[in-house]
């Protein structure tokens, strides 16, 4: 039986994270091991982690505090950590059912990619609440089939592509999970991470972890303000235009046509400004609109990955007459 690593970024949650620790010791598949990455400078996961005696479950404190996407990033490190041949990120406000690991590695094998991508249920966690929404966090984009690089790619036009707790992989992946550390929101990072995958992975739908929708006073991923948030994703969209393309601008049209997701379509096209298409759900008047809002961000808000895309390709500039719409 071979051996899982689970990294379990936590910070200043004890409860949470006790949650997600009795999720693992309950998995039907034994042979795992936990590292426990408490980012609090009080080390709370302490006493939570010695209080199941179970040498599976590693407490390792940062020796300083990386902050959010710091500790997640920590924990995404693609090669593995204590031996493992498996491994996969247990954020402490998620947890998980008890057979998410032996399904997910059974899957692994079953469809013979190094990358799997589980759909997860997810649940409205207010303080001390958890209850169910009956939604799930990539069951309405994905189905069950082998998604290439370019397809997973297309999907940064309407959201940021995978979810860190649904992701699984074998230690030997060769693509690199963890974001330069100019990366200061967990979001972007998201986003950038799914950039970073070079190989096919496999989406399974049925949800075998919970994930923690929170209210943003409990959230602790709010690093970057609204404008900057937009304006990196931007940056990512005219990017992938850039490396693929009208072969990514294809394949995310072919997305809103299968999910009937033409608005949405329109406006991230437009917020790219990429104008390259027969607009038919938005105004003239809309389209105008849409394409100045998103030129001005362009042009007048910081772009929050330069540092990020400035070590290989730099986000083209625009044309010197942009064609209109």
């Amino acid at each position: 039986m071979e051996l899982c690593e689970v990294r379990i970024p936590t910070y200043k949650r004890p409860q949470l994270l006790e949650r997600a620790l009795n999720s693992l010791v309950n998995q039907d598949y034994r042979n795992w091991v936990a590292l426990v990455m408490d980012d609090s400078p009080y080390q709370e996961g302490r006493s939570v982690a010695e209080k199941f005696r179970d040498e599976r479950i590693q407490y390792t404190p940062n020796l300083k505090n990386l902050g959010c996407a710091g500790n997640i990033n920590r924990a995404f490190t693609s090669k593995s950590l204590a031996g493992g041949m498996y491994a996969c990120i247990l954020e402490d406000d998620n947890w998980l059912m008890p057979t998410f690991l032996s399904e997910n590695i059974a899957s692994l094998k079953t469809h013979d990619v190094d990358l799997l991508l589980r759909n997860q249920e997810i649940w409205l966690q207010d303080k001390d609440i958890s209850k169910a929404t009956g939604r799930t966090t990539r069951g309405d984009w994905f189905t069950n089939r082998v998604y290439t690089p370019l397809e997973l790619h297309a999907h940064l036009f309407y959201f940021e592509g995978i979810s860190n707790g649904g992701l699984f992989w074998q230690t030997s992946l060769q693509s690199n999970l963890q974001v330069s550390n100019c990366v200061i929101d967990s979001g972007l990072q998201e986003y950038c991470r799914t950039l970073q995958i070079h190989e096919n992975l496999y989406f399974e739908p049925k949800p075998l972890c919970y994930w923690s929708e929170m209210p943003s006073a409990l959230s602790l991923r709010n690093a970057v303000d609204n404008r900057s948030f937009g304006r990196g994703v931007q940056t990512i969209k005219r990017n992938l235009l850039k490396k693929y393309g009208e072969t990514i601008a294809r394949e995310v049209i072919r997305i809103a046509e299968r999910l009937d997701k033409q608005t949405d379509l329109e406006v991230s096209l437009l917020d790219s400004l990429f104008t390259k298409y027969e607009f038919r759900q938005l105004s003239l008047t809309q389209r105008v609109y849409q394409y100045l809002k998103s030129y001005a961000k362009f042009k007048l808000v910081q772009n929050p990955l330069h540092l990020y895309f400035s070590a290989h390709s730099d986000e083209p500039a625009l044309p010197a007459n942009p064609q209109m719409i």
